[in-house]
């Protein structure tokens, strides 16, 4: 069985779909299936996303694939094969507002009819399930919930010696609440930084650390504070100890579709206070702490239970790799695989 895949997501600035990606490759490289091809197709970094899928990957689903996965929103307007697309949110459909261009952003033009074109779509979430279904007029029945997966050989409780070191070396010698993931406005930062500063009160060697690379304007970053640290991208090798060094992870968005630095941090052991999301409740909630989205006095209730009481924080991290362990890249690519055969007819 041939598949093809779009590799774009690989290339250049990644975001939350290059870790999708990643683990799923990593997962059907692991199945048992010497049946299975793959063959992922990248452009060089200076092809844009939507020419790259409505041109060039258009005519690659004519070169004999039995199945042709697109991992970014949309495929092209007349493939030559089936293909699947995986849809990670529709929050551009919901809350044009947050993104640039609100309600004349390319995406909202081609999710729906691509939702609809393809022969099957693929979410991690019951809820963006349910999202897709009524913002893009398809029937639940042709969107399969393939979830989501973590690296477990990297994302672990480190050694407290390894945590040590890395936060020397990064400069993370204070105590600090960490968010993670990529800078927006719908990321909740404002949240962050607001609840940081209340807590300084009690807490005055608490530090807010953000981690992540921007992707639009933060306002609320404008004018950084003394006890603000914006990191950038931090290398992967050194997300676990900076993950397991924080007091607190935070995780204050109005919006995701899943919340992959949410499970990194639980299989970290880390201590989690998060937006109660529909994706929060669905897939974190027995692990992680959490507050009315948006609310900034719930979330300093629910901060300050997990940094006061140290017999809730020891809850949360031993909580979370448990769950954690629940997740794995290999089930996603099962799921992704049995898809293909069906639309694939194999």
């Amino acid at each position: 069985m041939r598949v093809g895949v779009d590799g774009k997501p690989l290339v250049g600035q990644r975001a939350g779909v290059a870790r999708y990606l990643e683990g799923l490759l990593a997962g059907c490289a692991g199945l048992e299936h010497p049946d299975l091809e793959l063959a992922l197709l990248s452009p060089d970094g200076r092809r844009r996303t939507l020419p790259w899928v409505l041109w060039d990957l258009q005519r690659a689903t004519g070169r004999g694939f039995d199945v042709f996965h697109f991992p970014f929103y949309y495929p092209p307007l007349r493939p030559h094969c089936p293909v699947t697309v995986a849809v990670h949110d529709v929050l551009v459909l919901e809350h044009p507002e947050w993104f640039p261009g609100g309600r004349t952003n390319t995406l909202r033009l081609l999710i729906p009819p691509g939702v609809r074109r393809a022969d099957a779509v693929l979410t991690g979430s019951r809820s963006v399930a349910e999202a897709i279904a009524e913002r893009c007029r398809v029937p639940l029945d042709r969107i399969h919930l393939t979830g989501y997966g973590v690296d477990h050989l990297r994302f672990a409780p480190p050694p407290p010696e390894t945590v040590a070191l890395t936060r020397a070396r990064l400069g993370l010698l204070r105590p600090y609440l960490l968010q993670l993931g990529a800078m927006e406005p719908r990321r909740g930062t404002d949240l962050a930084l607001a609840a940081c500063a209340e807590l300084r009160a009690a807490h005055p060697d608490l530090e807010l650390t953000v981690v992540g690379e921007a992707r639009a304007d933060v306002q609320a970053l404008r004018q950084p504070k003394p006890w603000l640290r914006v990191l950038g991208r931090v290398e992967d090798d050194d997300l676990p100890s900076v993950y397991a060094g924080a007091t607190v992870v935070v995780a204050p968005s109005r919006g995701e579709g899943f919340d992959l630095p949410v499970l990194e941090a639980l299989a970290c052991g880390a201590p989690v206070v998060a937006s109660d999301l529909p994706v929060h409740r669905e897939h974190f909630a027995p692990a992680v702490a959490l507050f009315e989205s948006g609310n900034l006095e719930a979330f300093l209730a629910a901060l300050a239970c997990v940094i006061d009481d140290s017999e809730a924080a020891n809850r949360l991290r031993g909580a979370g790799p448990s769950l954690a362990a629940h997740f794995r890249w290999k089930d996603v690519a099962r799921r992704h695989l049995d898809v293909w055969r069906a639309v694939g007819g194999r």
